[in-house]
């Protein structure tokens, strides 16, 4: 193996420049393409592209409030048309889907935006306007309305494909690292371990562990064959990352026309909206506010009073677990 093959894949430039870690990507699903996904699951038994960029949090998904009235409308006709029944469609909602979905409220707190404007059916300008409150994201929707003004791509279900890339790529990648390095793990935590059970130090273990080896390393067919095994372990954990890595840019590629952009100039709901879109677990009004500073550090100096008065004055930030806060919200089942 090259020396050239021994350095490690250039990781890609982030899709989205507010995502420190994860999620890679934020989404927005609009009615139609949440229906299409779960006849695709029932008809043929598999995953999702929606459900697939959302494993390990890679995407955090986003939908209108009256998306979840509209699926429970609307899926008793669509069961008569796509020939799966009702009651499968029902469960994988309901079972599979909703966990994966934040539902958010949408205010009419916002300035009049150009792209929302132009959308002529009244049904579809919360998603539009959910979408323009947390770019950069991507629509998953198919719904004229929606792509005509650019909100959403003209092919949502390429776009998904390109964040599927993302997800499997940054999770491959992660777990080859992990794998790579479980035997110095394993070593340390045994040497820890051994050191506290005869009272000696790890680093004195360790140095006799080294000194043995190398004991036993001594002669020269131990060695090449060491130094073999190695290099072929070292290639194949490089080859995997390559491979990983490969999927992860391929997938931003994908998604770099069709990501709506982040606003050029956001209001203070614009970041407080970014920041917490972001977020695996509900936060505090001062880490938003550290947030804000973070993601946006030309914008004018804001009080955590004033960040906590917008979370407060905006519908689409929910209040959970003693003054933290959070995009949106977890939604139960509907009640028969």
């Amino acid at each position: 193996m090259t020396d050239s093959q021994l350095e490690p894949p250039a990781r890609p430039a982030p899709l989205d420049p507010f995502s420190s870690s994860t999620p890679h990507l934020v989404g927005i699903v609009d009615t139609n393409a949440l229906m299409s996904s779960i006849e695709n699951d029932c008809r043929h038994g598999r995953r999702s592209r929606l459900l697939r960029m959302s494993d390990n949090g890679s995407a955090v998904l986003f939908a209108a409030d009256h998306v979840y009235d509209e699926m429970y409308e609307r899926l008793p006709r669509f069961a008569k048309r796509c020939k799966v029944p009702l009651a499968p469609l029902v469960e994988c909602f309901e079972e599979v889907y909703l966990p994966a979905l934040r539902f958010v409220t949408v205010s009419d707190l916002d300035a009049p935006d150009q792209q929302v404007l132009a959308i002529t059916d009244p049904d579809d300008v919360p998603t539009g306007v959910l979408a323009k409150l947390i770019a950069p994201c991507v629509v998953f929707s198919e719904d004229r309305h929606l792509k005509k003004p650019g909100l959403a791509p003209k092919d949502w279900r390429t776009a998904a494909a390109s964040a599927v890339d993302i997800a499997e790529g940054v999770w491959g990648q992660t777990v080859t690292v992990n794998v790579a390095a479980l035997p110095f793990r394993g070593a340390v935590e045994l040497l820890t371990f051994t050191g506290r059970k005869v009272g000696v130090s790890p680093w004195l273990l360790g140095g006799i562990l080294l000194g043995t080896s190398a004991f036993l390393l001594k002669g020269s067919e131990r060695r090449k064959a060491t130094a073999k095994f190695t290099g072929h372990a070292a290639e194949a954990i490089y080859n995997q990352l390559a491979v990983d890595t490969a999927r992860e840019q391929r997938g931003i590629a994908g998604l770099r026309d069709v990501i709506l952009p982040a606003p050029s100039q956001p209001t203070l709901r614009q970041q407080v909206a970014i920041a917490l879109a972001r977020q695996p677990q509900p936060v505090l009004a001062t880490e938003v506010r550290g947030l804000i500073y973070d993601h946006f550090p030309d914008e004018p100096a804001v009080s955590v009073q004033v960040v906590r008065s917008v979370l407060e004055e905006g519908s689409e930030f929910v209040q959970v677990q003693r003054n933290r806060w959070q995009l949106g919200r977890e939604v139960a089942p509907r009640q028969s």
